[in-house]
């Protein structure tokens, strides 16, 4: 790699997150740190968003993710970030200019010039990469202790004098587990955008569940919030509107970290049969139906890439029926993240399962697009296989998750 192909690199390790979605076109929410959107290559509603607080990106969809502008932008065009090719075109997506010539001639003053910048932006990268992960570092504690301290305030859902909790599981998913994991509270602030003076914005306040993210020492490093509208079916959630947009709001939202953590739902990790998938309502949902086994821990994912994580970027296939247009407008089939995990990830970029687990059910959601849906439960065995642990995966009927299956059977015999 010549020294002008070197310099142009650093230059673009230099781009932030924020500032390369600007050149790439992405969209702004008007308030907060977090853009969703459909992504750029695996499209979708709101399945890829950046955050330019974190310095982070992610696509739900394609199981992928990172926390620099290079690999956004190789994603969000499709570019194989491993070829010198696809990483260079990347670099140049992010800083705006060509891909400089190699073979073009250049002064030994120009030379030395250039070297000398290039060993000053690899050490101004070096010390900026520090200073961020500090920052992150201070700013996900403040987060983790605002999430214990929410959901350290409320009481257990089955014993709570808070009826909101109940009602709803037994509503959406036709009961309850008769365990202190789940949470409730009556008056649970929903915060979003800023106000007047750039403060955090309580734009409604309401009944909602809470539920812990929990890593193998049990201690809380984050909760899942669930708000509360019992007059709102099929969901019971309240309607979220952004004053600003006019854009309608997700009613459920997590704090703190949910980094290698999982959600609790009934029963005890030291139990050798974990049952759980994507979604609380699902698990207790699946709960229900075998009568919360003594035997069995009940869990939930944030989501689908916290249970399955990164898949290996050689596994990726063409989907059989979606298509997008390329830049050209021509419809080319859509790329799914295969069902190979990511072999170097770390240990906490997906959901732990404890070693003595010998039964692993896996929950699968019957709504969401069938192939990728497979493709990532499929990732989600092959990362939590060991040797004599079973781990089947179970689907709902097409077109439905558990949770709606057992709100039909409630409503049957209303």
């Amino acid at each position: 790699m010549s020294e002008a192909i070197k310099l142009f690199v650093e230059d673009a390790r230099a781009v932030s997150i924020e500032a390369a979605a600007k050149i790439m076109g992405l969209k702004f929410k008007r308030t907060g740190f977090e853009h969703p959107q459909p992504c750029p290559n695996c499209r979708g509603t709101d399945t890829f968003s950046f955050n330019t607080s974190k310095e982070k990106w992610n696509c739900r969809t394609g199981g992928i993710g990172g926390n620099d502008a290079i690999g956004m932008a190789a994603h969000c065009e499709d570019l194989d970030i491993k070829s010198r090719e696809g990483l260079l075109e990347a670099c140049s997506i992010v800083l705006g200019r060509d891909i400089p010539d190699e073979g073009q001639r250049e002064s030994d003053e120009d030379r030395e010039a250039r070297k000398k910048r290039l060993e000053e932006r690899r050490l101004q990268n070096e010390a900026d990469a520090t200073t961020r992960a500090a920052s992150q570092d201070e700013f996900r504690e403040r987060e983790r202790n605002k999430a214990r301290g929410i959901y350290q305030s409320l009481t257990a859902l089955r014993t709570a004098a808070q009826m909101h909790g109940r009602f709803y599981l037994q509503r959406r998913c036709g009961g309850y587990p008769d365990a202190t994991w789940l949470r409730v509270g009556a008056d649970v602030t929903y915060w979003h955008g800023q106000d007047e003076r750039g403060g955090p914005l309580a734009l409604y306040s309401g009944p909602a569940m809470v539920a812990p993210f929990i890593m193998p020492d049990l201690v809380a490093i984050g909760c899942h919030i669930t708000w509360i509208d019992l007059g709102g079916p099929p969901k019971f959630r309240p309607e979220l509107v952004d004053p600003s947009t006019g854009e309608l709001l997700p009613a459920k939202k997590m704090r703190g970290s949910k980094k290698g953590g999982l959600i609790p739902i009934a029963g005890h990790p030291d139990c050798s049969r974990w049952v759980g998938g994507e979604g609380i309502e699902n698990g207790v949902a699946f709960g229900v139906w075998e009568a919360f086994r003594a035997d069995t821990f009940y869990f939930a994912a944030g989501d689908l890439g916290n249970l399955s994580g990164p898949a290996d970027p050689s596994s990726r296939f063409a989907h059989p029926a979606l298509k997008k247009l390329d830049g050209k407008g021509v419809a080319r089939p859509v790329m799914v993240a295969g069902p190979v995990p990511k072999g170097d990830q770390a240990a906490d970029d997906v959901m732990w399962v404890a070693d003595h687990v010998d039964e692993l059910v896996l929950l699968a959601d019957g709504d969401s697009e069938r192939v990728m849906t497979a493709a990532a439960m499929a990732r989600a065995r092959a990362r939590h296989a060991r040797p004599g642990r079973l781990i089947p995966i179970v689907w709902p009927r097409e077109g439905y998750d558990f949770s709606s299956m057992a709100a039909e059977a409630v409503a049957g015999d209303l």
